[in-house]
């Protein structure tokens, strides 16, 4: 198949790529799926935002996890990326959805961990990836992380792997008893839990969110939320006991995890929000945000587990 560029935003296939037959639009991507015979495949063109850094992402995230075999992942055929135009093509999976609670059958695997890094150097390294100098209220976050890593007697040092890093069940699918990931656009060495806490964390706290945060960003119920907040942490860190138990992380260093966990997550969401044009998207976006903030405040103000 052949994708014909004229420039980043027009494009067209060639007579010989097929027919297409589904087109999907995104606020940085163009979703186009193509059949030629009994055949379908899927580009994915990156047209906006951060499309260098998510294209070459994507290409470094289906060749590692197809070659460590953590995941079951779509075949990639081809990719392009160049001054006009990046994209991917990959193999077309006809699947269900997947559901939040088919956590263990997504997540089969043992972590493959790559390095040990300070903590303190963790965090400047997040800082600097997703340039917080830019942002004074990350600034103030991270200022305070740091203050409440020095209070306390956590381990000094932190496991990382290299993760998916938006790995959640609309992420997923679900093909003859085989689970799919795709969209590695997020690929990135990160805190070792970090996949398994997004797939807990993200589905449950964007849903909460929209519902104690009014469209005008004010918490309707402080006292509940925080109540929630600290309930969802025990429910992971109940979800997540036997890793924990392997990797000997107790509830003190389990807090520091998920800490780190929120402070990058929120980095992600805060980076991105910028280029969601969606107004129902970056409403629902900015709730998240709030949510995670409040979290991490939570944590930092010493509640209990």
């Amino acid at each position: 198949m052949k994708l014909r560029v004229y420039n980043h935003n027009k494009y067209r296939f060639s007579n010989e790529s097929g027919k297409i037959v589904e087109t999907y639009n995104t606020d940085k991507k163009k979703i186009i799926i193509i059949k030629k015979e009994n055949t379908h495949k899927v580009y994915k063109i990156y047209l906006r935002g951060n499309k260098q850094l998510e294209y070459k992402n994507e290409i470094k995230g289906y060749r590692y996890f197809k070659k460590i075999k953590l995941f079951k992942i779509p075949k990639l055929y081809n990719h392009l990326n160049s001054k006009n135009i990046s994209y991917i093509e990959l193999e077309y999976i006809k699947g269900k959805k997947v559901d939040f609670f088919d956590y263990k059958k997504v997540f089969k695997k043992k972590i493959i961990l790559t390095k040990t890094i300070s903590d303190m150097r963790y965090i400047n390294n997040i800082s600097v990836f997703y340039e917080h100098k830019k942002n004074k209220k990350l600034i103030i976050i991270e200022n305070d992380i740091k203050d409440y890593l020095k209070k306390k007697n956590f381990r000094l040092n932190s496991q990382l792997s290299l993760t998916h890093g938006d790995l959640a069940h609309y992420n997923c699918l679900k093909k003859d008893n085989n689970f799919y990931v795709f969209d590695f656009e997020k690929f990135r060495e990160r805190i070792f839990l970090f996949d398994h806490l997004n797939w807990q964390y993200h589905s449950i706290i964007s849903n909460i969110g929209s519902i104690l945060i009014s469209n005008k960003f004010i918490f309707k119920n402080n006292f509940l939320a925080k109540v929630i907040l600290k309930y969802i942490k025990f429910l992971i860190y109940f979800k997540l006991q036997k890793i924990l138990v392997n990797y000997k992380i107790d509830k003190k260093e389990f807090t520091k995890v998920y800490l780190f966990y929120l402070f990058e997550k929120q980095s992600i969401l805060l980076f991105d929000l910028k280029f969601v044009k969606n107004i129902r998207n970056k409403i629902l976006t900015r709730k998240l945000i709030m949510m995670i903030q409040k979290n991490i405040y939570f944590i930092l103000n010493n509640e209990k587990f």
